[in-house]
């Protein structure tokens, strides 16, 4: 009974969501809307049909009450209807996005003119977005199901792995479903020319060095076992960050803090036909190198990437559109990026615990993106920070601790800040929920950030959650050398 009034939470929060904005869509329009409207369709049936503009309200309130209605019949189905508990709740979520229907109308037809909710820039992203969603969405469960008959399955009874927090038997391939998806989407909306040629490729390089990891965790006698060396999978990691650079996607300038800009690309080497500026592309590589590794290492909790992939590439694009003269690469990023948070979107309902397929090692395909958009959109260092901040910091941290401990940095162990929060009481689900949050927070505030401000703001939030995570690990630490001494 327990698993049955879990599922009753999604259902509710979803169509309480759509009451909310009904609700706020008539507050946000409503001194636009005439003292009168044609109330519930908005036919024009004359003024004795006509109700205040008050009684609109009224269709939330309704959304509202079905759905607690629905909520609770499904809550007391003790007899285990057949195909109750589906039918009510497609019934109510149909009639509550009718409802939504009917206001937007009503309001439409019955208002002065008003400047449209959404920009049409920002309405331009939904096509792509919706696509990559629905796509990975509806493929991954034939995917899950070649994975098992495939034998492309981490069993966690089976598989050992010092940070693996698995709770039972999940597919791997996730990272390739991601990269595909984008690849084959990106070139219907974005098309292909050089700069996106090098990202399309890097994408699909690392879509094939994630496979192929993923073959090899799965199947321990495979010829591919020689890419558990951590050393070389560092060293194609930057062979596939190559296709970038050579496409142009270097980092040209960087700020320095309370100084202005320092110009990276005045050093430049001719190889044939192409121009590289070596100190710019040097630091572009480890710096997407970096990134890619910040966002796998944390990539251990069931449902958690999804939504820091998601989160983060939705403020990319909102960033690329951000310039009052928008150029034509400003919307292809944009494009790209909603496209990539519709892709890691897709993936919640199947990541999130207990997982039924997990990204993998192609989960760098992803941070490759987030990264490489970056870039091309001139998004400032600590910006690109900001968005990813807690990943970000757990690497850093992780990787001296590593140091101090006199262990390989790109070994994988159970001290990650998910592990140190599992260790405190925290769900899966709660640890996912934080990293959404934190990434949303975060994200937000180097978005609405006022320039002159931005830098104090960042180094400050930096500073400070960088000490929270750094003290976690030294009680961690603390608490594991009394452990030993006591035994």
């Amino acid at each position: 009974m327990a698993g049955r009034r879990g599922g009753i939470a999604p259902f509710f929060f979803l169509n309480f969501l759509l009451a909310v904005l009904q609700a706020l869509y008539i507050l946000s329009r409503f001194k636009y809307i005439n003292q009168e409207v044609p109330f519930w369709f908005g036919k024009h049936w004359g003024e004795y049909q006509l109700a205040p503009k008050q009684y609109l309200y009224y269709i939330p309130m309704l959304s509202g009450g079905l759905t607690f209605i629905a909520s609770l019949l499904r809550y007391i189905n003790r007899l285990y209807l057949r195909y109750f508990d589906e039918l009510l709740s497609y019934f109510v979520t149909s009639i509550n996005v009718f409802l939504f229907y009917s206001i937007f109308f009503i309001i439409q037809s019955a208002s002065l003119p008003f400047p449209p909710l959404v920009p049409a820039k920002f309405l331009l992203l939904a096509p792509p977005f919706i696509l990559s969603f629905l796509i990975v969405y509806f493929a991954l469960p034939y995917v899950i199901d070649l994975a098992h008959k495939k034998r492309l399955v981490t069993d966690p009874k089976v598989h050992t792995h010092p940070a693996m927090i698995l709770s039972g038997p999940s597919a791997r391939g996730g990272g390739l479903v991601y990269a595909l998806v984008f690849l084959l989407v990106s070139v219907v909306f974005v098309g292909i020319n050089r700069q996106f040629f090098g990202i399309y490729l890097s994408v699909f390089m690392l879509a094939i060095l994630g496979i192929m990891d993923d073959y090899q965790n799965t199947h321990p006698l495979s010829e591919f076992r020689v890419l558990e060396n951590p050393f070389l999978r560092l060293t194609l990691l930057f062979l596939c960050v190559l296709p970038l650079l050579v496409s142009g996607s270097v980092v040209s300038t960087i700020s320095i803090p309370f100084n202005g800009f320092m110009q990276l690309d005045t050093m430049k080497i001719s190889l044939g036909s192409i121009t590289v500026p070596v100190i710019s592309a040097v630091l572009t590589v480890i710096w997407v190198v970096w990134l890619m590794n910040a966002l796998s290492w944390s990539n251990g909790i069931d449902g958690q990437y999804a939504g820091v992939i998601g989160i983060s590439s939705i403020f990319v694009a909102i960033l690329a559109l951000r310039f009052s003269n928008i150029q034509p690469i400003h919307k292809s990023i944009a494009v790209m990026a909603a496209i990539s948070a519709g892709a890691a979107f897709g993936f919640t309902k199947y990541t999130w615990h207990p997982s039924k397929i997990m990204w993998g090692f192609g989960a760098m395909s992803a941070g490759l993106v987030i990264a490489a958009l970056s870039i091309i959109v001139q998004t400032k260092v600590l910006v690109s920070v900001l968005f990813i901040l807690i990943p970000f910091l757990d690497a850093l941290v992780t990787f001296f601790r590593r140091l101090l401990q006199g262990k390989n940095p790109l070994t994988g162990d159970r001290g990650h800040l998910h592990h140190l929060l599992l260790d405190r009481g925290w769900s899966v689900q709660k640890i996912a929920r934080f990293y959404w949050f934190t990434a949303f927070i975060f994200g937000l505030i180097g978005l609405l950030s006022p320039e002159k401000h931005l830098v104090k703001l960042s180094l400050t939030i930096i500073g400070a959650v960088g000490f929270f995570i750094a003290l976690l690990n030294l009680k961690s630490l603390g608490q594991k050398k009394m452990t030993l001494r006591s035994e």
